[in-house]
């Protein structure tokens, strides 16, 4: 159902209430995760100083909290957005404050002519479903059906929404509609001569607010449009899009790499109108764009100009490389995990040269479990961190540094001078260790397998697992380097 004002929505008998915000919750209502963040905009009448608004005549929604400065006997209030914005329009009120969605949206449906709006900067207004707190069970299945849609699709529906405006029928369009039967006995020889050019103006209008709709919906997204005409090599961009490329700076440079992705997109033989583009932005960054467009032929069939929008994608794939990252490492200890030091360690072998030598070392913790039975599980995982950290000031930032799983971890070393060169980094390692965990001793054993000719994986790790099982067998607390020759047949 949908109801003039946050008061009627209250005193109903409601489920589910879409498009609150924390300004106009009340008591017993829990809300939802956002799915809309926007920023406040100011608008007011063009006959006030928007720079000198104290003593002028503030408009509200019945219901919300009066901004800082504003005092209750300047207010006037009203039941929705759209009463208080009829208000400014009108002179009843000088000013108010609303979400840049709702203002754009009452903006163009209403064709206001005497209100101008400015971004304040100063609050993001977050919009939610709201239910009763008792409601646990409906909360979470929103909470989870907001979480499931991505932000750029969400961004996608809500601006697909706002952008179906409906204009409001009022009396200077009846006018317009009928003007020519009103008129039609005075104007009746002047008719023929005029259609043409009454026509071409309505078009002219309808062609200037449709501009004027994306471009306010454009202002309000990520999205920028373009038009790039082919046969004077002319690239016009959305004045935000430029601001952001800093296009006047980097025009050349920009319409090169546009020219030369879709020459790409021509060999490839995509049958989406999509790609995506890395362009110079104008603090100094690199930012990432999906570029939808179409292609606008001539009679012939021949292309005259290429229009479309950029989309910054830009965060989105700054978090799927986050995430891609979050998933390489060992939650515990931020080395390496398992499977991705397994599969690095395998990409520096397939590249080694026959003329360096590498190591594999496998460490493990001669008293680990019985720390762990002793001390408990907090401790011991403490030990682990410890020993991670004195692993990361030991070695080199080349080296690939891994959990192999429980108190078993590994180092991978590239062109290592000598055999002593490992050893005393081990050695290094101990000593480390024992500084480190002064409250109780922690002892490690170490197996080393160094090799020159192509070996597999496998056998690398099998020959550092050897030499690891005789440091261990020995008492522990040592270095061990394989040697085929004593360690070869089982030794």
């Amino acid at each position: 159902n949908l109801y003039d004002s946050i008061e009627d929505v209250f005193n109903s008998e409601f489920d589910v209430i879409f498009g609150l915000s924390e300004q106009y919750t009340r008591h017993g209502i829990a809300l939802s995760t956002p799915y809309l963040e926007t920023e406040t905009v100011l608008f007011y009448n063009k006959s006030i100083d928007a720079m000198r608004l104290e003593g002028k005549r503030y408009v509200s929604i019945k219901g919300g909290t009066l901004p800082e400065g504003v005092q209750e006997e300047q207010t006037i209030y009203y039941s929705d957005r759209e009463a208080t914005m009829d208000a400014v329009e009108s002179g009843k009120a000088d000013y108010g404050y609303g979400n840049a969605y709702s203002v754009a949206y009452y903006t163009l449906q209403n064709g206001y002519k005497n209100i101008f709006t400015i971004p304040t900067g100063k609050e993001n207004r977050h919009y939610c479903m709201g239910v009763w707190d008792k409601d646990v069970i409906l909360l979470s299945i929103l909470n989870k059906s907001i979480a499931a849609i991505e932000k750029s699709r969400m961004d996608t529906l809500i601006l697909d929404v706002a952008s179906q405006v409906d204009r409001k029928i009022t009396i200077p369009i009846i006018i317009g509609a009928y003007g020519i039967q009103i008129f039609a006995l005075i104007f009746l020889i002047m008719a023929v001569l005029t259609y043409f050019v009454l026509s071409s103006t309505r078009a002219k209008k309808r062609y200037e607010m449709e501009n004027k709709r994306y471009y306010l919906l454009s202002q309000l997204s990520n999205e920028y449009l373009f038009e790039y005409q082919i046969k004077g090599d002319v690239l016009k961009v959305a004045e935000k899009l430029g601001e952001k490329l800093d296009f006047f700076s980097n025009k050349e440079e920009v319409i090169r790499l546009i020219k030369l992705s879709m020459k790409e997109l021509d060999t490839q033989n995509l049958k989406d109108n999509a790609y995506t583009i890395k362009l110079p932005l104008s603090n100094g960054s690199i930012g990432i764009f999906r570029v939808l467009f179409s292609y606008l032929r001539e009679e012939s069939g021949k292309i005259h100009s290429v229009i479309g929008k950029f989309v910054d994608i830009s965060e989105e794939e700054k978090e799927k490389e986050q995430l891609i990252a979050k998933s390489q490492m060992d939650g515990l200890t931020s080395l390496y995990n398992a499977a991705t030091a397994k599969e690095m360690i395998e990409k520096s072998m397939s590249g080694k040269s026959v003329y360096t030598s590498d190591s594999l070392i496998i460490i493990d913790c001669d008293n680990f479990k019985e720390i762990n039975d002793t001390r408990g599980h907090l401790t011991g995982n403490s030990v682990l961190k410890n020993i991670s950290s004195s692993l990361k000031l030991t070695f080199r930032q080349t080296d690939v540094i891994g959990r192999m799983g429980g108190d078993e971890f590994c180092i991978y070393m590239q062109d290592i001078p000598s055999v002593e060169f490992a050893r005393s980094k081990c050695q290094q390692l101990m000593h480390r260790i024992r500084e480190t965990n002064k409250a109780f001793p922690v002892d490690i054993s170490i197996g080393i397998a160094i090799f020159k000719e192509p070996l597999s994986y496998e056998s690398l790790f099998k020959q550092a697992d050897v030499a690891l099982y005789v440091a261990k067998k020995n008492g522990g607390a040592q270095t061990v380097i394989y040697d085929e020759e004593i360690h070869g047949n089982g030794q």
